[in-house]
This record gives C-alpha cells, structure tokens and sequence, in this order.
C-alpha cells in the first residue's frame, strides 16, 4: 500500500501560490508604471492626475490694440486643482502668432495659482491670437485680440509714474523697445525724478510698459536703478538695446566739477552692473548724451556742449564715436543749429525704414535757461542735419507744460507711420515748479506738415514770452 506524497504536494501548493502572488504583484507593478506616465507630483508633492487640474484665463482676452503695440492689459492665467486649489509653481510657456511677441515667454505661477504675461501685436491688422501652455499638465489656454493700424492721433496724455520720493513728477524721458530674445519686459522707459526741481532725487529710474502711457515698476527692481556719491546727481539717461550680449544699457551723466557719462547694463531688467566712466569731460560740456549703435562696430553718441551751463548764450551739438559702445573718440562738432535758439537736450533715433537720423530736442533762448519748445530736425550722416522753422511742441500745449517743455523722447512705427512721443515739461504754481511727463502719437505725414510751416514772429512770440509773473529759471536739470 503506498501512501500519498503529503510533503510534494504541499511544497506544490505553495510554489502555485508564490507564482501566484508573484503575477499579481507583477501586474500591480505594471499598473502602477503606467499610471506613472499620467500621473503627475504637485509642487505640494502630492500626485495629481492631469485631469485633475485646470488652466483658466483670467484677464487679457479679447483686447483690442494697435498693430505692433503692446497691448494695455496683461495676459492672465491660473492654474487649480477642480477643488479650487491653486497649482503653485507650474512652468508655463507663452507664444503669439502673427509676428507678436510674449514678454516673459517662460513663467512660472505663484501662490495663487497664477501666471502673467504681457503682449506685444504682430505688424498685421485684424485678429491675432496668443497661447499659454502647461507641458507638465497638458493643458492650454488660448487669448484673442484685434489689431488695428495706428494711423489714428491721440491728445497728450499726462502720465502718472510711481516715482521712488512719492510725488510722480519726473523730466528727461527715454523710451527703448527690447526685441527677442529678451525676455523680460518689452518696452522701457527711463525718466528722473525731479519732485519741484530737487536735484537730489534727479537719478535714473525705470519703468515696464504696459501701455503706451501705462507704465510701472518691474518687479523686483528698486528705483532708481543708479545712485551718486554725495553732492552730485544722476541725469539725462539715454538706453538701448545690446543684441550682442542681450542686455539692456543705460547712460547717464553724473554731475559734480567735472561731467561723467557712466553705463550701467542688466541681462534680467533687473541686477544693473556697478557704473563705468565711459566719457568725461568740463562741467556742462557733455550735457544729454544719446547714443545709437548701428551694429557691433558702429556706435554713436550726440551730446550738447553747453559751455557754462544753461545760462551761456550759445551751445552747440558735437558727436563721438566708438567701436564697442564704452571707448569713445574725441568730440566733433555737427551742423545742428536751430535759427534763433539754442540746443540744450536732446534725443538721437537712426530711422532704419528711412534711412536716415531724427533728433528730438528742446531749445533755449540767449542766457536763459527757461526751454519754450521742441523742435525735430533729419540727417542721413548724422553730422549734417536739416531742421525745420516749426516746432514740434511748444509750452502752454498742455496746462501741465504751460512754462517749460523739456528733454523728451519718441518711436517710429514705419507699418502704421506714426510716431509716438514722450515729452517732459513743467508749470510754475506760484510757488513751485511741478515736473511731468506726457504721451502722444502723430502720424508722421502730420507732424512733418506740421513743422515744415514757417513761423511769424507774433506766433512765435505767443511761445516764447513767459506768463506774467512766471520767475526765470535759474537752474535747469
């Protein structure tokens, strides 16, 4: 009689019940691989299936602006959970079609769950449409606006500037467009404060687009961007973009016994290098520098010789040249005389589509520093140049430059052919003087007929005589 194999058999039992488990375990791992691939780890680290979470626009759609214009709002998005739980620190990547741009094209959302982006149209007229992406969750969101050609003019528009003394009023105004691949904002505008003609706040400051005469303080910038050492003051900044090393950079004159045009440059827009003496020379010798770079090797700075200051009864425009932007030659005189004037400020674009420079300038009478107009004048050499008997503004334009207009600045949109200026100007209260900035776009035909119409003298006396009981000025910035 043979008895079974109790031992075998239940050795048997148990090696089924491992291979068993072991299947099971094999398809719980594979499960759980796959999972992997659509599961994703929230910044909190808790695992959220892409489903799970929702990118919603929040603000900047359906805008509609000016073609190649920033538009006035930002774009906005957020980013939550389907309880309403913010998705913090989540990549999103802007992009526009029709040749706009998004400035930053990478952000990354914040606390709340949100994202900002600001959004420069492309050249076209019509609709146009920007993009919000979410790799990490495969989500996007989708933004409309509609284009529309600047040919229209707008009034003067005074701006409002969050200026670090608290008042807002600012002089010496300089626009620069920042093309890719900056990436972060896309228009700047340097001015300084000069709160009642405090010199001692007169230092460079900087200010993001979000409009034309909508600006404000980048985040995480402290204005201003350069201080003095004791005594002296910061003026007449002038800025422009370095596509060789993708940085924005500012000059400025520092003013003590001597001046000293310094430079400062950022790769964020918003850590600025310590100064570099570029330019020295006398005391009001080297007034308002304005730089243009042609390309790598071919830069350009104008500036005013004022002799001895704003009260000389002449100045005269000399120019310098450099190969890298921070060694410069020796000045030469240029043929820029405005008949009946002086130049005291001014600002020098080079006009690619028309090749040829455009100057911007305030002027002043003999012995006077009291500025009653500004006027433009054209050059294809930058050393001869053709000015013209109207000027471009005049004090009294606005109540706010009913005594004094001042250094102003401006851009050429050849798609649209207008021309969009930023002036700086100033009335007398009574007591005090008050300092401002304005925006205007012209149509370049306009302002061109314009400044083309000879001058009587009664008209031009109506600009040039002070209101009644308005003091000279005796200083200017």
């Amino acid at each position: 009689m043979r008895f079974p194999n109790t031992v075998g058999v239940a050795e048997d039992a148990r090696s089924a019940a491992s291979m068993r488990r072991t299947r099971a375990l094999v398809r719980i791992a594979a499960c759980l691989l796959v999972a992997a691939t659509y599961v994703a780890c929230s910044p909190d680290g808790a695992t959220t299936a892409p489903d799970d979470t929702d990118l919603a626009v929040v603000g900047g759609d359906q805008q509609t602006g000016f073609s190649s214009a920033l538009l006035d709002a930002p774009l906005s998005i957020v980013m939550h959970s389907h309880s309403g739980k913010p998705r913090s620190g989540v990549i999103i990547h802007w992009s526009a079609e029709g040749g706009g741009r998004i400035s930053p094209d990478t952000s990354i959302t914040d606390d709340s769950g949100r994202a900002n982006a600001t959004w420069t149209l492309g050249p076209g007229d019509g609709p146009q449409a920007a993009h919000a992406v979410s790799d990490r969750y495969h989500k996007h969101a989708d933004f409309h606006a509609t284009a529309q050609r600047a040919t229209a003019e707008t009034p003067i528009v005074v701006m409002h500037l969050d200026t670090p003394d608290g008042t807002g009023q600012t002089v010496h105004p300089d626009f620069v467009a920042m093309p890719a691949p900056w990436k972060a904002a896309a228009n700047y505008l340097l001015a300084t404060p000069y709160p009642n003609g405090n010199a001692t706040y007169e230092n460079p400051s900087l200010f993001a687009g979000i409009g034309d005469f909508l600006w404000a303080r980048p985040a995480g910038v402290h204005n201003p961007i350069a201080t003095p050492g004791d005594g002296a003051y910061l003026s007449d900044p002038d800025a422009l973009y370095d596509p060789e090393s993708n940085q924005l950079w500012v000059y400025y004159r520092e003013v003590r016994d001597f001046n000293y045009i310094e430079l400062i440059h950022t790769g964020d827009g918003i850590h600025f290098s310590d100064p570099q003496i570029v330019v020295t020379a006398p005391n009001h010798n080297v007034v308002s520098p304005t730089v243009v770079r042609r390309s790598a090797t071919d830069w350009m700075m104008w500036s005013v010789n004022a002799n001895i200051g704003c009260g000389a009864d002449t100045t005269f425009v000399e120019v310098r040249h450099s190969i890298d932007g921070t060694h410069w030659s020796s000045p030469t005189p240029v043929k820029l005389k405005q008949p009946g004037y002086s130049v005291w400020h001014i600002d020098v674009q080079w006009i690619p589509s028309r090749e040829e420079y455009w100057a911007v300038y305030n002027v002043k009478t003999p012995g006077s520093c009291t500025t009653p107009a500004i006027f433009l004048a054209t050059s294809r050499d930058g050393m001869n140049w053709t000015t013209y008997p109207a000027p471009l503004l005049k004090r009294g334009a606005i109540p706010e430059f009913s005594d004094i207009v001042y250094r102003s600045t401006f851009s050429y949109d050849a798609v649209s052919d207008s021309i969009s200026f930023w002036y700086s100007g100033a009335h007398f209260d009574g007591h005090l003087w008050d300092w401002q900035s304005a925006y205007q776009r012209r149509g370049r035909s306009r302002v061109f007929g314009d400044i083309m119409q000879p001058q009587s003298g009664a008209v031009a006396s109506r600009y040039l005589s002070p209101r009644p009981g308005v003091p000279l000025l005796m200083d200017a910035p």
